[in-house]
C-alpha cells in the first residue's frame, strides 16, 4: 500500500505538468508587438479584448481584435495617440454634422478630468474659466440655459460676465444688436429696474439693456405725488415744486390768458415713464430729446429734466419747479415750456408767468413780443414774496397792469379806458393812470365839483377822471 501511494503521488505530479506545459505556438504572458499593433496577453497566451489594462501608472484599452486603442473614445474615457487614458486634458474631434447642419462647429470638444471621465451635464472650472459641458459631454458656446439661469459662453467656451454685445434673435433683415449683463456668477440679469453696475443705474427687460423711453411695470410706477422723493435713493439733493397744478384748459383772467394756456391738457401723464441715455444709463439733468411716443408730439424735440430717470411733469396741467436756484414749467408730458404761460396757483387761480428761451421764469418789467398779435408787449411780474413770478395784478408806480399785461391806450387814441376788478380808469399810451388835482374841475361835469378831471381822446370824447383815475 505505501508503494501504491508513493505512484499515485508521482503520477499526479506528472499529470499536473502536463497540463501546465504551453504549446509551442502559445504568446508569451504580458505586452506583445506584432505587425507595428500592440497585444496583451495572460497567462494562458490568450490575447485580452474589448477590455481595459494598467500597465504601471497608466492604462490602456484592448478593443474586440485585441489590438491596443489609439486616439479614439472608448465609452466616457480617451486614449491618446500613445494609446494612454488621458486625465486633465481638452480633446478635440471632428463633429461629423459639419458638412450637415447650418452653424455646427466645425470641432467638437471634450475635457477628462482626474478620473479620466468625460465631464458631463455639468460646469468645470478649468485654468482659471468656467465652462459647461452638455449631456454628451460636449463642451457648449454661445447663448445656454442651466437650472433656469442664463449664460453666455465665448467662442472658446468660455463662461462671460459683465457686459455682452450680442444679436437679437428677431427675423429682421437688419443685424440687431444689444446689450447684456451678466453678474459674477455668469447669470444674465433678466428683469430689473434701476440694477446699480459701476456707479450707473440700467434697466433690463428680458436681459436686454434699455435705452430710451421705458414704461416701468405697473407695480414699479411711482405715484406722481412722489415725483420729487428720492426714487432712486442715491440723489439727495432737493428739487422741489412751489405752484399748484390744475387743468390748462381753463382761462385766466384777461388779456391774453386764452393763448398762454398749455395746448397739452389733454395729453395722458408721463407717470411711470423714466429716461435712459444711449449707453444705458439712466438720465439725471437736463436732456433734449423726442418725447414719449403717443404723449409728445411726434418728431418733435423738447426740453426734459430727470431726476433719477423720472422727468418733472405736471399732474394736471403746468407745474413749477426749482432746479438749481432757478424756477422752470413742465407740462403734463415733461415738456419745458417757454414764453407766456397760465399755471394754476395754490390758491386755485390762475396767474400768467413768463419763462425765457432757457426755460428760466422771469421777473420784473419783461417786453414780450406776441407773435399771435404780431406786436410787442409790456409786462410785469412779481419779484419776490409768494407772488413771486406771478404777473402784477393791480396800480404799480401809476401804471395799471392786469394779470401781468401793461393797459395801454392805442396811439391812435392818446386815451383809453380799462378796466380792474370791475372799476374802470383812463390810461395812456404807457398804461399811466390819468388822475384829476385835488383842485381841478371837469368843464363838462361841473357839478362834481373840485377833485375831477377832463380828458380828451383822438375822437373827441371826453372823460371825466377823479383823483384816483377813475372814470365817472
Amino acid at each position: 500500500m505505501k508503494k501504491q501511494a508513493t505512484f499515485l503521488a508521482v503520477l499526479s505530479t506528472a499529470v499536473f505538468t502536463a497540463s501546465m506545459a504551453f504549446p509551442a505556438y502559445a504568446k508569451a504572458a504580458g505586452w506583445t508587438e506584432d505587425n507595428g499593433n500592440w497585444y496583451y496577453y495572460d497567462s494562458y497566451g490568450d490575447s485580452l479584448t474589448d477590455t481595459w489594462k494598467k500597465s504601471g501608472n497608466d492604462w490602456y484599452y484592448l478593443n474586440s481584435d485585441g489590438i491596443r486603442a489609439y486616439s479614439q473614445q472608448v465609452d466616457e474615457y480617451y486614449v491618446n495617440d500613445e494609446g494612454k487614458r488621458v486625465t486633465y486634458q481638452w480633446v478635440s474631434i471632428e463633429n461629423e454634422d459639419y458638412w450637415n447642419e447650418d452653424d455646427a462647429p466645425e470641432f467638437l470638444y471634450y475635457y477628462y478630468g482626474k478620473d479620466g471621465k468625460a465631464l458631463t451635464s455639468t460646469w468645470a472650472s478649468i485654468n482659471g474659466s468656467w465652462y459647461y459641458f452638455n449631456e454628451d459631454s460636449i463642451m457648449e458656446t454661445g447663448s445656454i440655459q442651466v437650472d433656469g439661469y442664463n449664460y453666455y459662453l465665448g467662442e472658446d467656451g468660455s463662461r462671460k460676465t459683465g457686459w455682452v454685445l450680442l444679436k437679437e434673435e428677431t427675423d429682421d433683415p437688419e443685424d440687431l444688436e444689444a446689450w447684456y449683463y451678466f453678474d459674477g456668477n455668469g447669470r444674465r440679469v433678466e428683469n430689473e429696474v434701476d440694477k446699480k453696475i459701476d456707479g450707473a443705474y440700467y434697466t433690463f427687460e428680458d436681459g436686454k439693456m434699455q435705452t430710451g423711453w421705458y414704461k416701468l411695470p405697473a407695480a414699479d410706477k411711482n405715484p406722481a405725488e412722489k415725483l420729487t422723493e428720492n426714487s432712486g435713493s442715491e440723489n439727495t439733493d432737493a428739487e422741489n415744486t412751489e405752484t399748484a397744478t390744475g387743468s390748462n384748459a381753463e382761462a385766466a383772467e384777461n388779456n391774453g390768458s386764452e393763448e398762454t394756456a398749455a395746448s397739452t391738457a389733454s395729453l395722458p401723464a408721463i407717470s411711470g415713464y423714466k429716461y435712459y441715455d444711449e449707453d444705458g444709463k439712466r438720465a439725471s439733468g437736463w436732456r433734449t430729446i423726442e418725447g414719449v411716443e403717443n404723449i409728445s408730439e411726434d418728431g418733435e424735440y423738447f426740453r426734459f429734466y430727470f431726476k433719477n430717470g423720472t422727468p418733472y411733469y405736471g399732474k394736471e396741467g403746468l407745474e413749477i419747479f426749482t432746479i438749481e436756484s432757478k424756477k422752470y414749467a413742465f407740462n403734463t408730458a415733461g415738456e419745458m415750456q417757454t414764453g407766456k404761460q397760465s399755471v394754476k396757483t395754490s390758491e386755485g387761480v390762475y396767474a400768467n408767468y413768463y419763462f425765457d428761451e432757457e426755460g428760466v421764469m422771469k421777473t420784473g418789467k419783461q417786453t414780450i413780443y406776441d407773435e399771435d398779435l404780431g406786436e410787442t408787449q409790456n409786462w410785469l411780474f412779481h419779484a419776490e414774496g409768494t407772488k413771486k413770478g406771478q404777473g402784477y395784478h393791480g396800480i404799480k408806480d401809476n401804471t395799471l397792469y392786469v394779470n401781468g399785461l401793461r393797459q395801454e391806450a392805442d396811439r391812435d387814441l392818446r386815451f383809453a379806458p380799462m378796466s380792474l376788478d370791475g372799476i374802470r380808469y383812463l390810461v395812456n399810451v404807457n398804461g399811466t393812470v390819468q388822475k384829476a388835482g385835488s383842485t381841478s374841475k371837469s368843464a363838462s361835469k361841473p357839478e362834481l365839483g373840485s377833485g375831477y378831471k377832463d380828458f380828451k381822446d383822438e375822437n373827441e370824447v371826453i372823460w371825466t377822471v377823479n383823483t384816483e383815475g377813475i372814470i365817472q
